[in-house]
């Protein structure tokens, strides 16, 4: 006898089915998400208290050509107290003068990165000169430049810098022409006799106490307004910073002569400018000397060069040259 399908139950018996078998979808994807967050919270906690920390010191000073370590006194620790290892991100080049962004890395065990941001200065090298200071005084020009005041000395990206805003101390008597810029000097002036021209120096380190007598001396004869335009007060002449120099006749007589049309144009190619051009006495502070060069290294003065158009060391740096 075949007993009656009863579809009522059937359909109940299946509706049933459904729901326990989405309860359990629901059921273990809730445990799934519940599990994926407390994962999340727990890496947030990690990473919260992880992350490495790194002992620097965020603005490290040096003289161009000097072997530093970048490392030293530098520390990093993981979250147990730990030292892990440091590394340095970024270019930098301590045979190259100027001022480099670069960062501190630790990495610990768990992949957690820590970054700070750390200045190199690489200053030009300066002749029995302190270049060392324990309270070295740091600002940023207009267009962005780093500078820095070590022992009452100016550095802009690493150059020196003398002018009517920047003077030098006293105390500062290198004796003579810097070493590196003399034998850069001696190169260019070794060039030129081979093209037929007569170029000497005339006038290279000046003492703090010679620019004096010197600049009183062109004060007494033409007033010291007058004296301004051309003669640099004791302390602002770049020829005490033992970089600069002058050539020849030191007159407007030199102007138009072979020796200063291929200065002008070459100097750029030895690491020297044309200081005080011609048209840039609102910049500079000084008349145009087509006799008076700077040593600045091959790269700065390239840029300077501008193509024979010469820009001036505060124009490019955007910095002033006039009395307080």
């Amino acid at each position: 006898m075949k007993r009656k399908i009863k579809w009522g139950n059937v359909v109940v018996l299946t509706i049933g089915v459904i729901i326990i078998v989405a309860s359990l979808i629901f059921l273990v994807s809730k445990l799934a998400d519940d599990k994926k967050e407390e994962h999340i919270n727990e890496k947030e906690k990690i990473t919260e208290k992880a992350k490495p920390v790194i002992t620097y010191n965020d603005k490290l000073i040096m003289v161009l050509g000097e072997k530093v370590n970048l490392l030293e006194g530098v520390s990093a620790k993981d979250e147990k107290g730990e030292t892990i290892y440091v590394t340095i991100e970024g270019d930098y080049n301590t045979d190259k003068i100027g001022v480099y962004k670069l960062k501190y890395v630790a990495t610990d065990k768990n992949d957690l990165t820590t970054k700070e941001d750390f200045t190199l200065y690489v200053l030009q090298k300066l002749d029995s000169v302190s270049q060392k200071s324990s309270s070295p005084e740091f600002f940023t020009t207009s267009k962005g430049f780093e500078g820095v005041v070590i022992n009452d000395i100016t550095y802009i990206d690493g150059i020196l810098v003398a002018n009517k805003t920047y003077a030098l101390p006293e105390s500062y008597n290198p004796g003579k022409l810097n070493t590196i810029a003399y034998a850069k000097a001696q190169e260019m002036l070794d060039d030129s006799k081979k093209e037929g021209l007569n170029i000497w120096i005339q006038s290279g380190f000046r003492s703090y106490e010679l620019q004096t007598r010197l600049y009183n001396g062109y004060g007494q004869r033409d007033g010291y307004d007058k004296a301004d335009t051309y003669s640099a007060r004791p302390g602002h002449s770049e020829h005490q910073s033992g970089l600069a120099f002058d050539v020849n006749e030191i007159d407007y007589t030199f102007d138009d002569t072979p020796e200063a049309k291929w200065l002008s144009e070459n100097c750029s190619k030895y690491g020297y400018i044309l200081r005080y051009p011609k048209g840039k006495t609102d910049e500079t502070g000084y008349v145009y000397e087509s006799w008076h060069f700077r040593y600045v290294g091959e790269e700065l003065a390239t840029k300077l060069y501008n193509n024979g158009e010469w820009t001036t060391v505060e124009d490019y740096f955007g910095i002033t040259s006039k009395y307080n």
